[in-house]
């Protein structure tokens, strides 16, 4: 068997930091989580350098880089690799999401924010994000665009809107009843299960989830017991589903 030669860069202690460019395609930069690195850089020093392309742009390690600066450090030690053209947003983003995939550091915004320069689709439910997060988590916000949507595929930029005409529906109607009622009240897991009773059929019927939605708003005003139970507000949500099919049908 052949060994396959594969592409190495260059190693270099002590790259100028005044040199490197922070990526903006990027997820944010988090400063706490920058300033735990200072502890770890003073007590153990550098045992992996950053990533950089030939041009200075970061492609891994940027909160490395902003530890450096907190800590007035004039070099950092960087491994340079001249394959990727960072002048190629799509090229530098598809780098760093690589890069970052297995890291548990990047969350589902990370990866919104970071889509939505390149994808309009993502760049819709980024918008929508920004709207309605403090109403909704944004794995609901997600849900009501991509429906239960496969996490590698959301993570490679390749999810796809369902339905933006039910996506909106829900957000505002969704929206509205934790605005009533607070979060505390309208918990994730049961907007989770109505987002997935709206999407569990093709054919999308808004007379049934008006009417759901309804009885939802009811449960809370009362306080109902079955509100904090995943399993019996199912039970009970389909049961309400069925009251409403066979008055449909008589």
């Amino acid at each position: 068997m052949i060994n396959q030669e594969i592409k190495r860069g260059n190693y270099n202690p002590y790259y100028p930091l005044n040199e490197v460019k922070m990526a903006s395609i990027n997820r944010d930069t988090v400063i706490k989580h920058a300033e735990n690195f200072k502890l770890k850089l003073k007590q153990f020093g550098w045992m992996m350098p950053v990533v950089i392309s030939s041009k200075g742009d970061v492609i891994e390690g940027h909160h490395r880089i902003q530890c450096a600066k907190f800590l007035n450090q004039s070099t950092i030690p960087a491994y340079i690799v001249d394959w990727i053209d960072t002048d190629k947003e799509k090229e530098h983003l598809d780098c760093i999401i690589n890069l970052n995939n297995g890291n548990k550091a990047w969350t589902n915004v990370d990866y919104l924010k970071a889509f939505a320069k390149e994808n309009e689709e993502y760049n819709i439910v980024y918008e929508a994000y920004l709207r309605h997060n403090k109403m909704l988590s944004v794995g609901n916000i997600i849900n009501c665009f991509f429906g239960q949507f496969s996490a590698s595929r959301f993570k490679k930029g390749k999810a796809n809107i369902k339905n933006e005409e039910l996506a909106y529906y829900l957000l505002e109607r969704l929206s509205n009843l934790v605005v009533k009622y607070t979060k505390s009240k309208i918990q994730a897991f049961s907007i989770r299960e109505l987002i997935a009773i709206a999407y569990s059929k093709e054919n999308v019927d808004y007379n049934v989830m008006d009417y759901i939605i309804s009885e939802y708003d009811d449960m809370a005003s009362i306080n109902h017991p079955k509100l904090t139970s995943i399993t019996e507000f199912k039970k009970h949500i389909q049961s309400k589903i069925t009251t409403y099919n066979n008055i449909k049908n008589h």
